[in-house]
C-alpha cells in the first residue's frame, strides 16, 4: 500500500485465501480474508472489504488456542469491518463492529497480554471517528486523547529489547490518535491546541515513515488553516497531499481532498478552479458508489457526501452558470433516489428482467477480469488487460443498447442526470416548474418554463423552515383555527414563493421539493391577498425533475377501464364507512368499472387485475414503515395465498398501464427520507411499475370529506388533466369544507397532463 501497490497485494491476498480454504487451513485462511479486507478498504472496494472481513472473523473467531499476533488480527477484523461501513456512510453499524471489538480488546486480550493497550488505543480511535462524524466533538475529543495517551504511556514505558514492529505500531497508533484529536479540537474553535496536536503527531509519523499517517497530518494542516481563512496556505496542504492520496490509491481520501481544495478556490475567489475540483470528487463518489451491491450501503455512502453536491451548485451560481447549478442538483438528487430504491436485480419488472441478468452477468465477467489482470505479468498481462478492455467495451455497449430500449432502467444503473434544455423541452406552454434546494443557510430556488429559466437565492435558516413546516402540518392536523393557519401559511408563502412570484406566468405549478419541503402540502400556502395557493395555480410534484422524461411516455394509455377497491375487510378497528360509497362512486362515473369492497377487495385480486386497469383507485388504510420503507403498504383483504398487505417491495414488481392511480387512504405520500432528498414510498412504487402520475395523502383524512373530493375530481377528471381535475375537485371541497384539513391532505405526484 506505501509504495503504491495496492491491486497486487490484493490480488496475492485474495489467491493465498483460496489455497488455504482448498487445504482446509482455517486459520490460513483467515488470516488472508482478513489481509485482503484490509487492502480493500484502502483502496475503497468496501463491499469486498465486508465481504473478507465477515469470512475472516467466520473462520477465526471460534478457532482455540490463537497466537499473541492472531488475538491482535481479531481485533484488526472488528476494525476493518467498522471502517468500510464507516466509508460507506453506514454508522451505527460502523459503531457496533467497533464497540465489539473494544470489548474483545478489553476483555480477551488486555488481562493476558503485553501491548494489547495498542489494540485498545486503536479501538478507541475508531469509535472517536464516528463520533466526531455525529458532530459529538467533545466525545471524540476525548476517546482521541485517552488513545493517544495509551499510546505515549506504552512507548515512554517499552523495555529496550522491545519489539521493534510493536514500537512502530505504537508510533501510529500515537500519530493516528494525536491527528483524530487535532481535528476534534478544531471542530471545537481551539486552533492552537489543534495544530500543537499536529505537530506532536508528526513528530511520531516521521519515526515511521507511513504515507498514510502523513495523509492525514497534510489534510488536517490543510483545515487549520481554512478555519484561519489563509486559504493559500490550506491549497498548499492539500495539494501536497494529493498526489500521494493518488500514489497509493486512497480513493477516499481523494473524494475529501478534492472538495477541501475546492473550498480553498472559493475562498481565494476562483470558483471556476472550485468547479474542476468538485468535478473530480463527484466523478469518484460516484465511481464508489458504483461498487456497492448492497442498496443501503448505496443510499448511505451518497447520503453522507450530499454537502459536495451542494457546494457545486452554489459554485456553478457564482460562476453564473445556472443550468450546471441546476444539473448537479438534479444528480445529487437523482441518484439518492435510485439509490434508495435499491439495485436494479430487486425492481426488475417482467419487461426488464432480462435486462437486468444481462447486466449482471456482464458486470461479473468485467470483475472477473480486473481481478485476473491485477495477478498477471509478461505475456499474460497484455492479454488479462485486452481481457479487461473487451468486457468494458461490452459493457458500455449493452448500457447505450438499454438506454434505447428503456431508459429508465438505464437510469438505475447508470447516472443520467437531466439537463436544463432537456426540462424545458418536455414542459407544455402555461406550465412552470419550481425546484428547489435547502441548505443550512439558504434556499436556491429555479424557476423554469418552456423558453426560460432563472435561479435565484432566498436567505432562510434551514432550522427556521423545518419548524414553520411542522408547526403548518401540526396546527391543520390538530384542526386549530383557520385564522392561525392562514397566518403560518401566508409566512411560508413568503419565503418560497413571493421571491419567485414575478417569474412565473402559467397557471400549471410543478413542484420539485427538497429536504423538509416534501412534507410540506403547497396548496395550502396562503397569498397575501388572501387566496390558497390551490385557488391560484393548479399543482402537481416530481420527486425529481429527472423523471419527468421517464413519466412523459406513461402518459398514454390503452382506455382500459377502471378498477376501484374501497373499505377492504381488514377489521372492524379499520373500518372506513364512506370509502365503500367513495368506491361506487368512481364507477358510477366511469360505466364498466370493476369495484371490489370488503371481501373482494383483496390483494391476490389487485395482483390479478392491475395490469390491466387504465385507472386504480384505493380507498383503503396504509400501513407507513419509516424505517424499512421498502415495507410501506396499502391494507387489502387477505387470502389466496396473500397476507393483505400490499407492499411497496411488491409494486415495484408490478408491470402497470394506468394512467392515473389514486391513494384515497392515510398518509400514503409519506415515506422515509434521506439526506439525497428522496422520499422512497408508495407514490413511488407507482410511478416505477409504470404509472405517470399518482394522487396521495399527507396526513389522515377526513372519511367524509375525502368522499366529496373523491366524487368531485372523478366528474372533473372527463374532460380535465389530472392535475387540474384535482385542483378544481379541491375548490369545490373548500367551499364545503373551508378548514385545510379536508382538502389540502390530497397531492398529485407525477406528470400532470
Amino acid at each position: 500500500m506505501e509504495r503504491g501497490e495496492g491491486r497486487p497485494a490484493l490480488a496475492f491476498y485474495q489467491s493465498a485465501a483460496a489455497d488455504a480454504e482448498q487445504r482446509g487451513a482455517r486459520v490460513d485462511a483467515g488470516t488472508a480474508h482478513a489481509c485482503v479486507a484490509f487492502v480493500a478498504v484502502r483502496l475503497s472496494e468496501i463491499q469486498k472489504a465486508l465481504a473478507s472481513g465477515r469470512k475472516a472473523l467466520d473462520l477465526l473467531r471460534d478457532e482455540p488456542n490463537l497466537s499473541n499476533d492472531q488475538m491482535g488480527l481479531m481485533v484488526s477484523i472488528y476494525s476493518v469491518l467498522g471502517s468500510a461501513y464507516r466509508n460507506a456512510g453506514d454508522r451505527p453499524q460502523a459503531r457496533k463492529w467497533y464497540e465489539e471489538g473494544l470489548a474483545y480488546a478489553r476483555s480477551t486480550v488486555s488481562p493476558q497480554r503485553r501491548g494489547a493497550a495498542m489494540w485498545v488505543a486503536g479501538m478507541l480511535r475508531q469509535i472517536a471517528q464516528i463520533t466526531y462524524q455525529e458532530h459529538d466533538y467533545t466525545d471524540a475529543r476525548d476517546r482521541a486523547q485517552e488513545a493517544a495517551t495509551l499510546a505515549e504511556h506504552f512507548l515512554g514505558g517499552a523495555p529496550p529489547r522491545t519489539n521493534p514492529r510493536a514500537i512502530d505500531n505504537g508510533r501510529r497508533q500515537a500519530a493516528e490518535s494525536l491527528a483524530l484529536l487535532a481535528k476534534a479540537q478544531l471542530a471545537l474553535g481551539d486552533k492552537d491546541a489543534a495544530e500543537a496536536a499536529l505537530k506532536r503527531a508528526g513528530q511520531y509519523s516521521r519515526l515511521v515513515g507511513l504515507v498514510e499517517v502523513d495523509l492525514d497530518i497534510l489534510t488536517t494542516a490543510g483545515q487549520v488553516a481554512l478555519a484561519r481563512n489563509d486559504f493559500a496556505a490550506a491549497l498548499s496542504e492539500f495539494q501536497k497531499a494529493l498526489p500521494q492520496a493518488e500514489r497509493i490509491g486512497r480513493v477516499g481520501t481523494l473524494v475529501q481532498l478534492h472538495q477541501l481544495e475546492a473550498r480553498s478556490y472559493a475562498g481565494l475567489g476562483r470558483p471556476a478552479d472550485a468547479l474542476t475540483s468538485l468535478r473530480r470528487s463527484m466523478d469518484l463518489i460516484e465511481e464508489i458508489r458504483g461498487t456497492l451491491q448492497e442498496s443501503s450501503l448505496r443510499s448511505g455512502y451518497v447520503e453522507d457526501k450530499q454537502g459536495i453536491y451542494q457546494f457545486a451548485v452554489r459554485m456553478a451560481l457564482r460562476t453564473r452558470n445556472s443550468a450546471d447549478a441546476f444539473a448537479f442538483a438534479e444528480r445529487a438528487r437523482a441518484r439518492a433516489f435510485l439509490d434508495l430504491l435499491g439495485n436494479s436485480t430487486t425492481l426488475s419488472k417482467g419487461r426488464t428482467r432480462a435486462l437486468v441478468q444481462e447486466e449482471v452477468q456482464l458486470r461479473a465477467r468485467l470483475a472477473e477480469a480486473q481481478a485476473l489482470a491485477s495477478d498477471s505479468d509478461g505475456g499474460e498481462a497484455r492479454r488479462a488487460k485486452e481481457a479487461v478492455e473487451a468486457a468494458d467495451r461490452d459493457y458500455r455497449a449493452f448500457l447505450e443498447r438499454v438506454r434505447k430500449e428503456n431508459v429508465e432502467q438505464a437510469s438505475l444503473m447508470t447516472v443520467e442526470p437531466v439537463t436544463l434544455a432537456e426540462i424545458q423541452g418536455l414542459l407544455p406552454e402555461g406550465t412552470t416548474l419550481v425546484e428547489y434546494l435547502v441548505g443550512v443557510t439558504d434556499i436556491v430556488v429555479w424557476i423554469v418554463e418552456r423558453h426560460r429559466a432563472r435561479a435565484l437565492t432566498v436567505r432562510s435558516a434551514r432550522a427556521d423552515l423545518v419548524a414553520r413546516v411542522r408547526a403548518l402540518r401540526t396546527a391543520i392536523a390538530d384542526q386549530a383555527p383557520v385564522a392561525d393557519i392562514e397566518s403560518q401559511a401566508t409566512a411560508l408563502y413568503d419565503v418560497l414563493l413571493a421571491p419567485a412570484r414575478a417569474e412565473i406566468r402559467g397557471s400549471r405549478l410543478l413542484i420539485v421539493p427538497h429536504d423538509v419541503l416534501h412534507y410540506l402540502p403547497f396548496a395550502a400556502l396562503r397569498s397575501p391577498i388572501g387566496h390558497w395557493l390551490v385557488e391560484d395555480y393548479a399543482i402537481a410534484t416530481l420527486p425529481s425533475a429527472s423523471v419527468l422524461k421517464y413519466l412523459a411516455a406513461k402518459t398514454e394509455t390503452s382506455g382500459a377501464r377502471p378498477l376501484a377497491l374501497g373499505n377492504p375487510d381488514v377489521g372492524s378497528a379499520l373500518n372506513l364507512r364512506y370509502a365503500e360509497r367513495e368506491a361506487r362512486a368512481v364507477g358510477e362515473a366511469y360505466p364498466g368499472t370493476t369495484v371490489l369492497v370488503r371481501a373482494e377487495a383483496s390483494e391476490a385480486r389487485v395482483k390479478a387485475l392491475a395490469a390491466g386497469a387504465g385507472l386504480l383507485h384505493f380507498a383503503t388504510h396504509a400501513e407507513l414503515n419509516e424505517n424499512e420503507p421498502m415495507s410501506s403498504a396499502l391494507l387489502l383483504t387477505p387470502g389466496e395465498g396473500e397476507d393483505g398487505r400490499l407492499e411497496v417491495r411488491e409494486l415495484f414488481g408490478l408491470d402497470l398501464h394506468a394512467r392515473l392511480v389514486v391513494l384515497s387512504a392515510c398518509e400514503t405520500g409519506l415515506g422515509k427520507l434521506s439526506r439525497g432528498d428522496d422520499l422512497v414510498g408508495l407514490q413511488r412504487a407507482f410511478l416505477y411499475a409504470g404509472t405517470p402520475a399518482v394522487v396521495t395523502t399527507f396526513w389522515k383524512v377526513d372519511d367524509r370529506a375525502s368522499f366529496v373530493l373523491m366524487r368531485e375530481f372523478y366528474v372533473r377528471l372527463k374532460t380535465a388533466a389530472p392535475g387540474e381535475a384535482l385542483s378544481l375537485a379541491q375548490r369545490e371541497t373548500l367551499r364545503q369544507f373551508p378548514h385545510p384539513f379536508a382538502w389540502a391532505a390530497y397531492g398529485l405526484t407525477g406528470a400532470p397532463w
